[in-house]
């Protein structure tokens, strides 16, 4: 069985055989909006069941976390060990949930099928605008199938793909996703593989969409080649308002001409 931190073992091991997800819903109705796992936060949740005295927590196991009419809309499980396993209870409760809207999933090792799990609940999920899958190893194959939820998806504004080993294949998938998506506003691609040709596909992609409002790139290994094709979109662009391409292979004389555009970051300038 896939397990969360060591903060979370008791709920596994005294109360649900398949996670504090169920909990957390509980919770969720009738104290916070915001749920966020560390030391202190697990205490709380200990105190507040005991004080509630809830002794049957076989009724709540069928909730999987924030299935029903939970309030919660901002969950915070980074740096945790949730794995595949996890990933497909968090996905099956957002193809029900209505309320959640932001999820934070920062360095939980999900992989492809966990973006798999993912792409399956946002094509139903309605709700959730911003989704953090910084460092979960989901490859290009993750990127794929990501891509293909968010063709359908009309809510989610803010993706999180950092340091994903996202290569150029990956990009252009994620490309022909922003030819077409209306919503998705802010897209972060930092510390991944995608070189020249991934570039290609995003600026080609750059040129058609209207919504997306700052594309991240920082760390990748873009050269001049890529850099001169994500500038030449942003002459037709008007909506994009930064595009950061901080610590790639750009060399300096593209490095100065592309610096001519104020929108595109170089140096230390901070995105929203």
């Amino acid at each position: 069985m896939d397990i969360l931190n060591p903060n979370l073992q008791w709920l596994l091991t005294e109360f649900l055989p398949d996670g504090p997800l169920a909990i957390i819903s509980n919770l969720s109705r009738i104290t916070n909006r915001s749920i966020y796992f560390n030391k202190r936060s697990m205490n709380q949740i200990k105190e507040s069941l005991n004080a509630q005295k809830i002794r049957d927590f076989e009724r709540y196991k069928e909730l999987v976390l924030i299935k029903g009419p939970s309030l919660l809309q901002v969950l915070n499980l980074d740096d945790n060990r949730i794995g595949e396993k996890g990933a497909k209870y968090l996905a099956e409760a957002l193809k029900v949930n209505p309320s959640l809207q932001k999820l934070n999933l920062y360095g939980n090792q999900i992989g492809d099928k966990g973006a798999k799990y993912f792409s399956e609940a946002l094509k139903i999920n309605s709700s959730l605008q911003k989704l953090d899958l910084w460092k979960n190893k989901i490859g290009d194959k993750g990127a794929k199938y990501l891509a293909e939820a968010l063709k359908v998806n009309i809510s989610l504004q803010k993706l999180d793909l950092d340091f994903n080993q996202i290569g150029d294949e990956g990009a252009k998938y994620l490309a022909e996703v922003l030819k077409v998506n209306s919503s998705l506003q802010l897209l972060d691609l930092a510390g991944n593989q995608i070189g020249d040709q991934g570039a290609k596909y995003l600026g080609e992609a750059l040129k058609i969409n209207s919504s997306l409002q700052y594309l991240y790139l920082v760390f990748n290994k873009i050269g001049d080649e890529g850099a001169k094709y994500l500038a030449e979109a942003l002459k037709v662009n008007s909506y994009l308002q930064g595009l950061n391409l901080m610590n790639n292979q750009i060399g300096d004389e593209v490095y100065v001409s592309i610096g001519e555009d104020e929108r595109i970051i170089l140096g230390d300038q901070i995105l929203n």
